[in-house]
C-alpha cells in the first residue's frame, strides 16, 4: 500500500506539473557585488540584488542569484544564464556594484579585479556587450538593469597604456540589439548614489514600481526617472537605451476586471505629508476621506478642491438607501447559513492606501480576486486586508498590517507582512518594510518563515504573536481586526464588535443632545446628517462611514 501510494503521489506530482518550457518562459540573473577585495566595500549592492531577486521570483522568473563574484564566477553564471535564455520569452540581467567605461567600452567589475592598468579590464572585467548578447537570446525581451554607475575608485589608480584612451566616469552610452533594453541608473557620463537606506535610489524606486500589475515596461523606467530625479533633486537621471517594437510588453499583467490594484504610494521622503495623503486618495468618491483630509490638513493647497469635491458629491446625494440584507447581517452579526463574499472595491484600495499612509507602512503591489469562480475554503475567513489602530504591545512597538491574498484548498495561505517604523520600544531598529510569505494554515494558525511571527485565527481576529531572539520568553502581541474581508464569520462577529465597542472611550453622556446620537435608522435621515451624527460618536473616517451607512456605531 505505501508503494502504490507513492506512485499515485508521484504519478499527480507528474500530472499538474508545468511543462518545461512554461518553467523557462522566463529567466533572470541577478549579481550583487559588494565586498570588493582592492577598494572600500559597498554596502547596498547584495541588499539591492537580494530584494530585486525576490520580486522578480514573486513575477515568475526563474531567478539565479549571485553574490560578490569574482570574475571566474560572473563568467560562468552568464554563460550558464545564456543558455536558459535561449528560447525563453523573457531574460533579465540585474547588476549592482562597479561598472566603469575604458575606452568607449563598458565593463562590470567582479570584487577581485585589481586593475593596475586599462590593459587589464578584459581579463579581469565582463563586457556589457556580452551580457547584451546572453539577453538577446530571449524571444520578447532582453532586459539589462544596471545600478553600476557610482563614483569608480578604480579609474583614479589605474595606469593608461594610451592617453588617448580614455577612462571616463560613469558608463558610455549604448546601442543594444533590436529587442533589448539597457536601463542604467545614470545616464551616460554621469554617476549614481548609493544612497542612505537599504537600497538606493534607483532600486528603491524600481521595488516600488516593478510588481505593478499592467505597467508596460516602457511606463516602469518613466516612474523610475521621475522617482529618482525628484529624491536626488534632479541630481540623478536613470536612463534607458534601446528601442522595441509595438507590442505591449508587462512585468505583471493586468488585473482582471474583478481585481483592483491597490492605491500606489508614493514615496516618503520625496513629498509633503499632506502631498502623500492627497495622492492616495484624488481619485475616491468617498465624502467621508476628504472631510479627514480637510481635518488633518486644514491648511493645504488641496483644501480648497477637497472641500469642493465634498459640495459636489453631498449635492448628488439622494436618500441614503439601506444596505442589503446580507451586508446589514453582516455588520450586526445576524446568524447566516451562508457567509457571501464581498469584492475588493475601489473604496476598499483607497481605505487600505490611507491608513497604510497614516501608519507610514509600505504597501507592496498586491490583487484579491472574489471570483464567483474560485470556491471557498474552510480557511477563506484568512484572506483580507488585517490592521490596528495601535502597533505592537499595546501601542508601545510599531504598527502591523497583514495582506492574505488567497488561501488554497490545502490550507496554503500567500500575502504580505507588514511593518511600520521603528519606536523607542522595538526590539529592532530597522526601517519600515514587508515581506512576502506563502505558509500552510494548520489548526486555525500559521508561522511566517523569515520574522519570529506567528498567526492565529481568533474570534474573527488575527492575533500576531513574537518572540525576542535574544531572550525567547520576552513575547510581544498585536491583534489586527479586518479592513477588508472575503467572507464575514457570524458566529464572531459579535464578540468581536463587543471587544471593539469595550476598547473605545464612552462618546456618549448621560444627557448629552438627540444631534449627537447615530441615527436608530438609516433611513430617516440623510448621509450628511448622519455622518455629522457619527463624527461624534467614532473616531477615523473608515468607521464614520460605516456608521452613516448602517446607523450602526
Amino acid at each position: 500500500m505505501r508503494i502504490f501510494g507513492a506512485a499515485v503521489l508521484l504519478a499527480t506530482s507528474l500530472w499538474f506539473a508545468p511543462p518545461a518550457l512554461a518553467q523557462q518562459a522566463r529567466v533572470a540573473l541577478v549579481i550583487g557585488n559588494g565586498a570588493y577585495e582592492k577598494v572600500p566595500e559597498l554596502p547596498n549592492p547584495t541588499r539591492d540584488a537580494a530584494d530585486v531577486g525576490r520580486a522578480l521570483e514573486r513575477l515568475d522568473f526563474k531567478v539565479t542569484q549571485v553574490k560578490d563574484a569574482t570574475a571566474q564566477a560572473m563568467r560562468r553564471a552568464l554563460v550558464e544564464f545564456g543558455r536558459s535564455a535561449d528560447g525563453a520569452d523573457l531574460a533579465v540581467v540585474f547588476y549592482a556594484g562597479h561598472g566603469m567605461e575604458v575606452g568607449g567600452e563598458n565593463w562590470l567589475i567582479p570584487i577581485s579585479a585589481e586593475l593596475r592598468s586599462d590593459t587589464d579590464i578584459e581579463s579581469e572585467a565582463i563586457s556589457l556587450r556580452s551580457v547584451g548578447l546572453q539577453v538577446s537570446k530571449a524571444k520578447k525581451l532582453g532586459l539589462v538593469i544596471l545600478d553600476a554607475c557610482r563614483n569608480n575608485p578604480f579609474a583614479a589608480k589605474m595606469k593608461r597604456s594610451l592617453s588617448t584612451r580614455a577612462v571616463a566616469r560613469g558608463l558610455a552610452a549604448t546601442e543594444p540589439s533590436d529587442n533589448v533594453l539597457i536601463a542604467y541608473a545614470a545616464r551616460d557620463g554621469t554617476t549614481a548614489s548609493d544612497g542612505e537606506g537599504r537600497n538606493s535610489p534607483f532600486t528603491a524606486s524600481l521595488l516600488r514600481h516593478i510588481e505593478t500589475p499592467g505597467l508596460e515596461i516602457s511606463f516602469l523606467f518613466r516612474r523610475v526617472r521621475d522617482d529618482v530625479m525628484a529624491a536626488t533633486r534632479r541630481e540623478q537621471q536613470p536612463f534607458v537605451y534601446g528601442s522595441l517594437s509595438k507590442e505591449e510588453i508587462y512585468l505583471k499583467a493586468p488585473v482582471a476586471s474583478d481585481q483592483a490594484p491597490v492605491v500606489s504610494i508614493p514615496p516618503l521622503s520625496t513629498s509633503a505629508e499632506d502631498e502623500k495623503f492627497w495622492l492616495a486618495i484624488q481619485t475616491s468618491t468617498v465624502t467621508g476621506l476628504y472631510e479627514e483630509f480637510l481635518t488633518r490638513y486644514p491648511r493645504s493647497n488641496h483644501a480648497a478642491e477637497a472641500r469642493q469635491r465634498i459640495k459636489d458629491f453631498k449635492a448628488k446625494e439622494v436618500a441614503a438607501v439601506s444596505p442589503p440584507i446580507s451586508d446589514v447581517g453582516e455588520r450586526q452579526g445576524l446568524d447566516m447559513k451562508v457567509a457571501p463574499r464581498k469584492s475588493f472595491s475601489l473604496e476598499d484600495n483607497q481605505r487600505v492606501g490611507a491608513i497604510a499612509l497614516a501608519q507610514q507602512l509600505k504597501l507592496p503591489s498586491f490583487t484579491i480576486s472574489s471570483s464567483q469562480d474560485v470556491p471557498l475554503q474552510p480557511d477563506s475567513k484568512f484572506v483580507g486586508v488585517w490592521s490596528n489602530k495601535r502597533g505592537w504591545s499595546n501601542g508601545k512597538g510599531r504598527y502591523a498590517m497583514l495582506i492574505v491574498t488567497e488561501v488554497s484548498a490545502t490550507g496554503l495561505a500567500k500575502g504580505y507582512y507588514l511593518w511600520g517604523p521603528p519606536t523607542k520600544a522595538s526590539w529592532v531598529k530597522d526601517e519600515a518594510g514587508n515581506r512576502s510569505f506563502s505558509e500552510y494554515i494548520k489548526d486555525n494558525k500559521f508561522s511566517i518563515s523569515g520574522t519570529p511571527v506567528s498567526v492565529k485565527f481568533e474570534s474573527n481576529v488575527l492575533a500576531l504573536s513574537s518572540f525576542k531572539k535574544e531572550n525567547p520568553s520576552e513575547t510581544a502581541r498585536i491583534e489586527l481586526r479586518p479592513v477588508w474581508q472575503l467572507v464575514s464569520v457570524p458566529e464572531d462577529v459579535e464578540s468581536s464588535t463587543k471587544r471593539e465597542k469595550a476598547s473605545q472611550p464612552r462618546a456618549i453622556k448621560k444627557g448629552s443632545t438627540a444631534e449627537s446620537r447615530a441615527p436608530a435608522s438609516v433611513g430617516e435621515a440623510s448621509m450628511e446628517e448622519r455622518y455629522r451624527a457619527c463624527k461624534k460618536l467614532v473616531k477615523g473616517f473608515a468607521r464614520r462611514e460605516a456608521c452613516a451607512r448602517t446607523g450602526v456605531n
